[in-house]
């Protein structure tokens, strides 16, 4: 999706710059002839003579834009010594051209929907870093350049002794996981603290984010190839803070004697506040913020209390049973917070296998299939549905008598222990789900909080009771 975002921004641009190209191509009346321009040709082998001007100028030429062609080498570059611009996107390129180096003037290099790599043989880092004068170096597009830690890898190889002059590199990146710092928290959602506001937004992806940043809050739209994902959350965070939804940590003794710092929550009077504005800048302050979003509190369903009790004897004798799969060692899903964590899925319709091999599958006069063969994985299902098949149809029956349609079309229930915060989505739901909270602890905390807007948090009270939310959004 963000790829395809890109291609969308880049996509417009290219019309607009091939209209203008096309036009001094075909009419040969170039208001500037330092330009040259070979656009939408269906080139697949370049020369010089193919530029529609006289050779003499050759020498004065300071842009050349062969976009939109099927070119992989450009001969005789290196007699454009004083070319400052070269437009090669949309072509087939491996390989930066091979006289680059001798384009001493080079300023702006737009290589992007190529196939270059990020290595040396591909981008010439050599010859890159004796251009004194490059500023920019685009290579979006490029699939194989396409991660953060590509971007800032290239980013060191072009480094010249001057340290002063550094080269923007411009990557799509096509995947957001990074080594780069604030780029992404946490491996999983079992390793963020579900009160951060970063970690409330961790899971959405930055296209929603940019989309965020523009919808929400009236930010101008931000460019993937400057602006990365580490960048928009700043961003985002900081629009949180400006509205008074995100509480930050000052760093040092807040003079109280206890050495640990004061929480700042930003208001309409102290927005104004150098000190605030000056920590609100902080990458580190921000993703330290703790969410403030306006909560909004729900009542699950209650589920009548005989079969309460009948549930959480099921629970208690499943807990530590390593046979019912409630030992602790037992976590199907390692990415949430939780001591224990197990999956029951609806039984197949199967039938014991005759013993002849293969797949033999029988249909009925109804037209439905009977499996008469299981594979290894479907037989471990049905082994822990057999140890666990009373647990299944309690819970089943609580969800009845509390949403009779839900109940039969329920696939799945997720048994756990000791399950807390751990912000995430559930990207293969196809609709709401249901939790209930059982057991000992304070009456509202047995709850299930879940994005509802960008603004808005809903606080579902699942204890002793049955609570609708949609695992599509962070919860």
């Amino acid at each position: 999706a963000a790829a395809a975002a890109d291609a969308a921004v880049v996509e417009k641009d290219d019309k607009k710059n091939v209209g203008d190209d096309n036009n001094d191509v075909v009419n040969n009346n170039y208001s500037n002839t330092t330009t040259a321009a070979l656009v939408h040709q269906g080139l697949k082998e370049f020369s010089l003579q193919l530029l529609p001007i006289d050779p003499s100028y050759f020498i004065h030429l300071t842009k050349l834009d062969v976009s939109n062609n099927e070119l992989s080498t450009l001969p005789g570059l290196a007699t454009l010594s004083n070319l400052q611009v070269l437009c090669i996107k949309r072509n087939w390129f491996n390989t930066l051209p091979c006289d680059i180096g001798s384009l001493k003037q080079l300023r702006i290099i737009d290589a992007s929907r190529n196939f270059l790599k990020p290595n040396n043989d591909s981008l010439r880092f050599d010859d890159l870093q004796s251009l004194s004068h490059l500023e920019t170096l685009d290579i979006s597009l490029n699939q194989k350049c396409r991660t953060a830690d590509h971007r800032s890898f290239i980013r060191k190889s072009l480094l010249p002794q001057q340290l002063d002059n550094k080269v923007q590199v411009l990557v799509t990146i096509w995947q957001e996981k990074s080594n780069v710092e604030y780029n992404c928290i946490g491996s999983s959602a079992a390793h963020r603290d579900p009160t951060l506001l970063r970690s409330q937004l961790e899971p959405w992806g930055t296209v929603n984010l940019r989309r965020r940043l523009v919808r929400d809050f009236g930010m101008e739209p931000t460019d993937p190839k400057v602006v990365d994902r580490a960048g928009v959350m700043h961003l985002l965070l900081r629009c949180y803070y400006e509205e008074g939804m995100l509480e930050l940590k000052k760093l040092g003794d807040d003079g109280d004697g206890d050495g640990d710092g004061d929480i700042v929550a930003n208001t309409n009077s102290d927005k104004d506040n150098d000190d605030n504005l000056i920590v609100a800048c902080s990458n580190e302050h921000l993703n330290l913020g703790i969410g403030k979003r306006h909560t909004i509190k729900i009542d699950g369903t209650p589920v009548r209390e005989d079969l309460r009790n009948e549930l959480l004897t099921e629970l208690r004798d499943w807990r530590h049973n390593d046979k019912r799969g409630g030992s602790s060692n037992n976590r199907e899903r390692p990415s949430i917070n939780a001591k224990c964590y197990m999956i029951l899925r609806a039984p197949a319709v199967v039938s014991p296998s005759n013993g002849s091999g293969g797949n033999n599958n029988n249909n009925n006069d109804d037209g439905t299939t009977v499996v008469t063969k299981v594979s290894r994985r479907e037989k471990r299902r049905h082994k822990k549905m057999e140890g666990n098949v009373k647990l299944w149809n309690l819970a089943l029956l609580a969800m009845k008598e509390t949403d009779p349609e839900f109940a039969t079309r329920c696939s799945e229930i997720a048994v756990t222990y000791g399950f807390t915060g751990s912000p995430h989505i559930d990207r293969q739901n196809a609709s709401p789900f249901y939790g209930l909270a059982l057991g000992e602890f304070t009456e509202g905390t047995g709850c299930v909080n879940v994005e509802c807007s960008p603004r808005i948090v809903a606080e579902v009270n699942t204890k002793n009771r049955l609570g609708r939310v949609d695992g599509r959004w962070p919860h």
